[in-house]
């Protein structure tokens, strides 16, 4: 999986752009988006600034960490 991390002024063009191709996902708040192959290719050729990042594995949660709900009686 390829992300991005776009420039916080440049976020809303690029953005824009980008989902004219396919749909982007949010991964980070800084902004950094999942993005394909051909939104790398967009983003160059428009001349946005970006830089490729590594995704941050997502966090699982396992029985012992997560929340525990009473059940109803």
């Amino acid at each position: 999986m390829l992300a991005v991390r776009i420039p916080k002024r440049q976020w809303g063009k690029a953005w824009r752009a980008m989902i004219e191709i396919a749909p982007v996902r949010l991964v980070a708040p800084d902004p950094v988006y999942e993005v394909l192959p051909q939104h790398l290719d967009l983003l160059t050729a428009q001349g946005f600034s970006f830089e490729v990042v590594k995704p941050e594995p997502a966090r699982a949660t396992t029985s012992k960490t997560s929340p525990r709900r009473a059940s109803p009686r």
